[in-house]
């Protein structure tokens, strides 16, 4: 039975944490920038990496992607593409509960 119980524990924490390629739906946070999406990009990493090292940028169909790994919850993730005068950002958080606002804050600063 305890077996069964951490499997079940395992699939549902497992469940939450999204890879990034599969981006659920409206982001929590969207905004332009008149960055290009490689200033942008940045600016925000070291500010990212300050609150969780292992914050990583990959990239993506016109422009990138960073994202911040957790171990509890969805991981955060900011795609930052570009538009016709900058970048468009969009954050994608997991539950209200696991929201970082540092990460948050660190979006607004860098528009």
């Amino acid at each position: 039975m305890r077996t069964m119980m951490t499997g079940v524990i395992v699939a549902l924490l497992t469940g939450c944490s999204l890879p990034a390629s599969l981006v659920p739906g409206e982001p929590n946070f969207s905004k332009y920038s008149e960055k290009p999406p490689k200033a942008y990009a940045a600016c925000l990493l070291p500010a990212w990496q300050k609150e969780v090292p292992k914050a990583a940028q990959t990239g993506i169909s016109n422009g990138y992607r960073i994202t911040a790994p957790s171990i509890i919850t969805a991981d955060e993730i900011l795609d930052i593409v570009k538009s016709k005068d900058g970048s468009r950002v969009s954050l994608y958080q997991g539950p209200p509960w696991a929201k970082s606002g540092a990460l948050r804050q660190a979006v607004r600063d860098c528009l």
